[in-house]
């Protein structure tokens, strides 16, 4: 395209921006996208600062990846994909912060808690929990790593988690749906779970014993059990 057609279109009234659309958020409401791009309306599309726009909503801790697509003849295109919560991290006053895989804080835009999620009770305060923050305490990053595994190895067992928290530097987990505390190896997540639920299912473990997953193939319970 030489410089007179791309003057042109430049100055074209009939290519003013007149719609923004936004796709494949979930979490990020499009209030929130459209209110940072509402100054756009109305400029000549080909002159609409696409870098602009992603630097803009870069600053949003829930996307991820970004594109800013101009559509003939008057719209402006934003596609993203978002940082999904994975844990919730518990402050120590109490309240709840989604991170993702990467251990980055996400925005709630909410008071409503919507991702079922498991959560890890840690001494991180509120203000050390600011959305775009990526934590790095060695407890949850094995918090983590284990999840990740368990998400990857054992997805079928990711509802009956409920809750993370580390004991004596061991971590723990809680099964949502008995209450029992379970502490797991450090492989074979799968196998592991699997005969933990044979045990659930054909024992009768007390909701205050601890089964240990830690012996190759075997189900230890330890006290509580009756």
């Amino acid at each position: 395209m030489g410089y007179g057609s791309w003057y042109a279109l430049r100055h074209l009234p009939f290519l003013a921006v007149k719609k923004i659309t936004v796709e494949g958020n979930t979490a990020v409401p499009d209030s929130l996208v459209l209110s940072q791009c509402e100054s756009y309306l109305g400029m000549n599309l080909f002159k609409v600062p696409k870098k602009e726009i992603k630097s803009k909503l870069s600053r949003i801790s829930r996307i991820k990846n970004l594109k800013v697509k101009r559509q003939l003849l008057s719209t402006i295109k934003i596609q993203m994909s978002e940082r999904k919560g994975i844990l919730y991290v518990k402050s120590f006053e109490g309240n709840l912060y989604p991170i993702d895989a990467e251990a980055i804080v996400l925005e709630r835009y909410s008071k409503v808690y919507r991702e079922d999620i498991p959560i890890f009770s840690s001494y991180y305060k509120d203000e050390q929990l600011k959305p775009g923050i990526k934590l790095a305490k060695p407890d949850l990053n094995r918090i983590l790593q284990t999840h990740l595994a368990i998400m990857q190895d054992a997805q079928d067992y990711l509802p009956i988690i409920s809750e993370y928290y580390m004991i004596d530097n061991t971590i723990n987990i809680i099964d949502a749906r008995y209450g029992t505390r379970i502490i797991p190896g450090e492989t074979d997540f799968a196998d592991q779970l699997r005969r933990y639920q044979f045990v659930q299912d054909n024992g009768n473990i007390s909701q205050h014993s601890v089964v240990d997953l830690r012996f190759d193939k075997q189900v230890v319970v330890k006290a509580g059990n009756k």
